[in-house]
């Protein structure tokens, strides 16, 4: 479980003695095994927050608590731990991976770094880890220039699973892609959650995404989670004014832009 406690991050201004509020005091709890989405456009602290609960940033002020202990707080071991318990899926397939790197040599990082397998465990781990993502084994020898925007992505996602994570964090994760390619991406990801059981906390600045992905959605706006709501199948629950004009302007293409 995660628990954000009234948490805020504060940036200084370059050249000025202004501080930016990014994150404003938000609170929520993720629950074990749920499908959770955040929605907001540019520059309303989407990211931002996804860094905080990683612990790539600290906060200004409040807290994120994985299994009870508090993120930033954690050092040696225990930061180890945690960086494999919540792996983190950035938008940018092709700049997180090491141009020097094979695919089989990204893939087998978290593994060596947290795991320890046998060389053959390994290789079966890779192997099956590709099958996965839908991806042909003879992609281990190729490095991240010689794959398709599609390809970078399965192969960001399944060295996160290398490292066998109880929380997948995905940042704007198929921002980008063509229609075809993020279809098939987000079927993986809800194929992955139910079979897997794991915890998805799924950031995206398209609320059609949101709803076709998550059980939970919470809009975040200037800083703010300005709505939080449980999704069965109608957007009836949504109150929030800003929510509703996000709804209105996708309206026309519900159930046809990613179904």
């Amino acid at each position: 479980m995660i628990k954000v406690n009234n948490l805020s991050k504060e940036f200084h201004e370059q050249g000025t003695r202004n501080e930016l509020l990014a994150v404003d005091h938000v609170d929520f709890t993720i629950q074990d095994g749920s499908f959770c989405a955040l929605v907001g456009e540019s520059g309303s602290g989407k990211s931002t927050l996804a860094q905080l609960m990683c612990g790539l940033l600290a906060p200004s002020s409040g807290e994120v608590l994985f299994e009870g202990k508090n993120i930033a707080l954690c050092r040696g071991k225990q930061k180890q731990v945690l960086r494999s318990k919540i792996q983190l899926i950035l938008q940018d397939g092709k700049g997180a991976m090491d141009p020097r790197f094979t695919v089989y040599q990204i893939i087998a990082e978290p593994i060596r770094n947290f795991r320890k397998l046998t060389k053959k465990k390994e290789e079966r781990e890779i192997n099956d880890l590709l099958t996965m993502m839908e991806l042909p084994e003879e992609i281990k020898l190729r490095k991240a220039h010689e794959l398709s925007g599609g390809q970078q992505k399965r192969v960001c996602i399944a060295r996160a699973l290398a490292a066998q994570p109880d929380v997948l964090i995905f940042d704007e994760a198929v921002s980008g892609l063509d229609v075809l390619v993020r279809k098939h991406i987000l079927d993986l990801l809800k194929r992955l959650h139910q079979e897997r059981k794991m915890t998805c906390f799924f950031i995206t600045h398209d609320l059609d995404i949101a709803l076709y992905l998550a059980d939970r959605v919470m809009v975040m706006r200037c800083g703010k989670i300005i709505e939080d709501r449980t999704f069965h199948g109608s957007t009836d629950c949504f109150t929030h004014p800003y929510t509703k004009l996000l709804l209105h302007s996708i309206a026309p293409y519900l159930g046809q832009t990613i179904q």
